[in-house]
């Protein structure tokens, strides 16, 4: 029911909007990889889906973590276990989508997060980014992007989709005197008129 789910969707984001009312209490992360240290443990059944070049997997070896990885895309020109969710036959612990979620409609980003719920074992996590939309460069260069999403709207979806919110995160990295003026300079113009320096949003959800 449409309507029910709408009313679902702002449900949850209030829920998370008073826990961060503004984008600039989420804490702050330089690399995805500090994600890969705090919740994926050896012998977790991963699958990373929009894995692209399969750098995810790349990065969580470099952390030290052995898992059992499974990518998924829709680009057969490039190796991966699945090219279609209607092949994948098991369950995971985790599941990554990384920077997929916005090129699709928002009906269709509901459906694909469904479906990885029926795919994530039980007390199975997934992290989910998507471009932050307080920082304007990021969505707005990418002509495939489709759908806006503030870091309490994806929490609400992603809550609707059978997954409890843990975490969010905001992430960005730089050499250290962009960084060191962004993050604790500049700070307060950013807030000021109401825009982010962080480039993407992580959020972390649990079955």
């Amino acid at each position: 029911n449409t309507v029910l789910e709408w009313s679902k969707i702002f449900e949850y984001r209030e829920i998370i909007h008073k826990r961060y009312k503004e984008v600039w209490d989420i804490p702050l992360i330089k690399k995805r990889s500090i994600l890969f240290k705090r919740f994926l443990r050896d012998g977790m059944r991963v699958l990373d889906v929009g894995a692209g070049f399969r750098g995810a997997e790349k990065e969580i070896k470099r952390s030290g973590i052995s898992i059992d990885y499974k990518s998924m895309d829709i680009d057969k020109s490039i190796c991966h276990d699945y090219y279609d969710l209607s092949e994948i036959k098991e369950d995971f612990d985790a599941i990554l989508l990384f920077e997929v979620i916005e090129h699709l409609s928002l009906e269709d980003g509901i459906n694909l997060l469904k479906d990885l719920n029926g795919l994530t074992k039980k007390n199975g996590i997934i992290i989910v980014s998507t471009p932050n939309i307080f920082n304007p460069s990021r969505f707005m260069r990418d002509a495939t992007h489709k759908t806006f999403y503030a870091y309490d709207e994806l929490s609400g979806v992603i809550n609707l989709s059978g997954y409890h919110i843990e975490e969010i995160y905001r992430s960005y990295n730089d050499a250290f005197h962009r960084y060191f003026f962004k993050v604790y300079v500049a700070g307060f113009l950013f807030r000021t008129f109401g825009i982010d320096y962080a480039y993407s949003i992580f959020i972390v959800g649990r079955k």
